[in-house]
């Protein structure tokens, strides 16, 4: 017996699939800042025990950007 499209049941409707989403890009976000602070916190406790001047810590941080940038984040790794 053949059943119609239309008669099928929906096992998610549309808002829920947008919230979970929603979610999973939250989740994204919140995993993507704790890597970049961890980064960061890094790069400064470099910087200080290195004792780089301003202008060093400047070109390390723009290194590190550079880096993130043409590696797609797996720099952070």
């Amino acid at each position: 017996m053949h059943t119609p499209r239309n008669d099928l049941p929906a096992t998610k409707s549309g808002t829920d699939l947008l919230a979970m989403l929603a979610q999973a890009t939250q989740e994204g976000k919140a995993a993507s800042a704790d890597l970049c602070s961890t980064r960061l916190d890094k790069l400064a406790t470099y910087a200080a025990n290195e004792g780089l001047s301003a202008a060093e810590i400047v070109e390390l941080i723009r290194e590190e950007a550079a880096a993130i940038c043409s590696k797609g984040g797996a720099a952070w790794q």
